[in-house]
This record gives structure tokens, sequence and C-alpha cells, in this order.
């Protein structure tokens, strides 16, 4: 049966940072709102209300506006992180990467401060027990590695029987094919998945994520 679970951030709260942080990029760029829909094909209403944190808006609809506006999504939610580092090199520590986080899975963005890399780590919480569950299969340009950290899954595919891994044990398949996770271990599976694209960087973060993912807010240090 497919689950009825949400997402474990409020969506009052992630829509309060992108609604924020797109207003800031569209008037850095002095673009109208109905500039910035022309750019993106997201409609004006729509933007005026992600600004206005009336809605949350799905990870497709954060894709459309960066690929409209040019900017990566590492861009998009750090700002004024540098596009190149010296000798591309980067860590990501225990607190650290970027949270996004959907109905189906929960992702930890790694080296997300190098942005248009030629891979793209993703640590991956697979919640979904079901294909059911999903509006959208993955599909995106390129190769992908995943590797079981815990737990089991079960790989669906349009073109190959569904496949189980479980811990320890890994798959590499041509990403352009529809493919998606479901856990089917007791506990939710975690995976590593790390994928290659072939244009070196040119495609965004998102293009990796499943469309309806959205950026958890950072939990600010105290103490």
């Amino acid at each position: 049966m497919p689950s009825n679970r949400r997402a474990s951030v409020s969506d009052n709260s992630v829509a309060s940072v992108i609604g924020s942080r797109l207003k800031e990029v569209r008037k850095a760029n002095r673009l109208t709102l109905s500039r910035a829909s022309e750019l993106s094909g997201v409609s004006i209403s729509t933007l005026s209300k992600i600004e206005n944190n009336q809605v949350s808006p799905s990870f497709d609809i954060i894709k459309k506006i960066c690929d409209g506006l040019d900017l990566s999504i590492e861009e998009f939610v750090r700002p004024g992180a540098p596009s190149q580092i010296s000798g591309r090199k980067t860590a990501t520590l225990i607190d650290g990467g970027v949270h996004f986080t959907s109905v189906q899975y929960d992702y930890k963005a790694h080296a997300t401060e190098i942005s248009r890399k030629g891979m793209v780590p993703l640590e991956i919480t697979v919640r979904a027990r079901a294909i059911e569950e999903f509006d959208h299969w993955s599909r995106h340009h390129g190769e992908e590695f995943v590797y079981v950290l815990s737990g089991a899954i079960e790989i669906h595919t349009e073109f190959y029987e569904p496949y189980r891994l479980n811990q320890g044990e890994s798959s590499y398949f041509d990403s352009g094919m529809a493919h998606l996770y479901i856990s089917v271990s007791p506990e939710d599976a975690r995976v590593l998945s790390i994928s290659y694209d072939p244009e070196q960087g040119g495609r965004r973060i998102s293009n990796f994520m499943n469309p309806s993912a959205q950026e958890v807010p950072r939990k600010s240090k105290t103490g």
C-alpha cells in the first residue's frame, strides 16, 4: 500500500527560504516577474506566490527557475559560493552538505561548493515503499552508480525486471533509462548515488533528483 508520509520539514519554512532567494536573484538580475516567467517557463502567478511564501514549490519548479535564470542549484542555494575552486578540491563534513527532501527520498548533496562538476554525489535515504508513491521517475543524461550503505533497496527501470540490492552491494547503469528506488528492508534504506555527467558538469544538480524534491533549510548553530 502506498505510504501517505509527508516530507520531514514544514512547507512554510521551505517556502520562506526559496521565496526570499528567488526574489533576491530576480532583482539582482533586474528581471521583472514577466521576464523571469518567459525565461523559466513558470507562470507569473506561481513565481509571485513563491516569492510571497504562499506556496512551497516542487523541485521540478525550482529546476525550471534555475535553468531559466542560468544558475546551478548550488549557486541558488549557496549565494556567494565560488563556481570554481582552485585545484577542484572540497570536503563535506558530517554537518555539511545541502539537504533536500521529497515524499520519496531525503537527500544530502555532497561537494556543493563546486558547481557544474562532472560527478554529482548524493547520499539518499529511501523512504518510498512502492512505485505508486512516485509521480515522476528519475531520468537524466549520463550514468549512475548506487551503493547501499544500510538496509536494502529494489531498483525499478523501464527496460529491466526489478532487482534487489542489500547492504554492501551496488549497481551501475545508464541513467538515461527511467529508474527509481524503493526500500524493501524494515528500516528506510540509505544509499550513496554518484551520477556522472559526460558533459562535465554542464547540467545542474536538480537534474539528478526526483522532481518533487525541495531544499531543507539549514539549522542555525547555537552555543
